[in-house]
Order: C-alpha cells, then structure tokens, then sequence
C-alpha cells in the first residue's frame, strides 16, 4: 500500500526542519510507492491524504490538534486534523513527527475514529535548552541535525524493511539515543570550548527525554508497508 509524507511548507521552520522527507522519497520512490503532499492548500492536501494508507505527518501539532499553519506571534492557527475531522484517519496508519500528538490526539483517533495505529510523542520536540536558557543557533543545528538523521534513518529503513510499528518504536528510540550521545561525546572530545559554550549536554538531555516518550496506539503489529 501507497505511504505519503505530509511536510508543512507554511511555516519556515517546519519547512526546513522537513527538508528530510524528500531526501526519503527520492531514494525509495523506484522501489516503493512514497510520495509527498507539500500544497499550501489544506482542502487538497486532506484529499490527497485520503488516497493513501500510511502517513507520516511533519508539522506543527499539540496534544489534540496538527497544524496546517501555526501562528506563533498571533495564537491564529489553521488546524489539520483534530476531532472534528478524526475520521478522515479511519483504516489510516499514521507517524506523527509532531509535538505532543500521541498525549490525547493519537489515543483518541484509534479507540473512536478507527484509525489502526498511531506512532508520535507524549511531549514537545524540543529546540530549546530544558534549563530554560536561551538556545544559541548552533544548539539548535546541532539538535535539529540529530533529529532529522534519526527519524530519516529510521523511516527509511522501516519502509525499505517493512518493520512493525512496534520495532519503529524502538529503533526510533534506540537511534536518537546514539544519536545525540555519540555527536556529543565526539563534540565534547574535539572542541571542547563549543560544546560548553553552546551547552550541547542539554541536547543530550533534551533527545533522550524525547526518545523515552515515543507513544503507540492501535495494532502494534501492524506494518508500514
């Protein structure tokens, strides 16, 4: 079955942070059936998502709501998905690669809108330090570098496997664990100055708390493919 990865384009972060999914279907679009939603229209791209079977989601999201448009200055937002719509995801599998979806928003879609599984976080993706302290722009390239590596590297590798989403889930887990730990240990071992001048043991911190709150709902054993 055809897997589509929905990648914001209306908000520059999420534009750049996303860049990593056309990497993934420009290397598997010859073997297997992955395409890319990247409209500017939400209508079209809730269309075009109904064709598909798996969808991975890259976005702005919340514990009950994904974002088509975040507004970050004016609280304005343009919601994707939440419960007014939960049933366009109904025989849907579903990666949410969103801040804190699977905390209500995944739960609820498998157990009352017959979606048949749901992969996402508990929590937020973090950018910033979880000290609070600003982060600079090389901790964010840093933390963002470790992310996109790990969810493409993963990704890639379940759809090219046709992993379960239960080894998804751990791999994802493990893998953004190495990650940020061994890029932080090398970092910290040859420009020791940089990695404490940028505070990179939050990435550390920050990653590891993410990967211990990958949530899954629905049929575990289900496949990507």
């Amino acid at each position: 079955m055809s897997i589509v990865f929905y990648r914001n384009r209306l908000n520059r972060e999420m534009k750049r942070f996303g860049k990593f999914s056309r990497l993934i279907v420009g290397n598997l679009e010859e073997h297997h059936p992955v395409s890319m939603i990247y409209n500017p229209y939400k209508q079209k791209c809730l269309e075009e998502m109904s064709t598909h079977e798996t969808i991975i989601l890259i976005t702005h999201g919340s514990p009950n709501e994904l974002y088509h448009k975040y507004d970050h200055k004016n609280n304005d937002h343009q919601v994707l998905l939440n419960k007014d719509n939960a049933h366009l995801l109904k025989g849907k599998k579903v990666i949410s690669i969103s801040c804190a979806t699977a905390r209500s928003f995944g739960k609820e879609v498998c157990e009352n809108d017959g979606c048949k599984v749901f992969l996402g976080f508990s929590n937020k993706i973090h950018f910033d330090k979880k000290n609070k302290k600003n982060a600079s722009r090389d901790y964010r390239v840093f933390i963002g570098g470790c992310y996109k590596d790990a969810f493409s590297s993963v990704i890639e590798q379940a759809i090219l496997n046709n992993w379960s989403f239960d080894k998804i889930k751990i791999v994802l887990g493990i893998e953004l664990r190495n990650i940020v730990v061994t890029r932080a240990i090398n970092m910290k071992s040859t420009k020791p100055n940089y990695f404490k001048n940028n505070g990179l043991d939050q990435a550390v911190f920050a990653v590891t708390n993410l990967s211990n709150n990958i949530m899954l709902f629905g049929d575990s054993q289900e496949n990507i493919v």
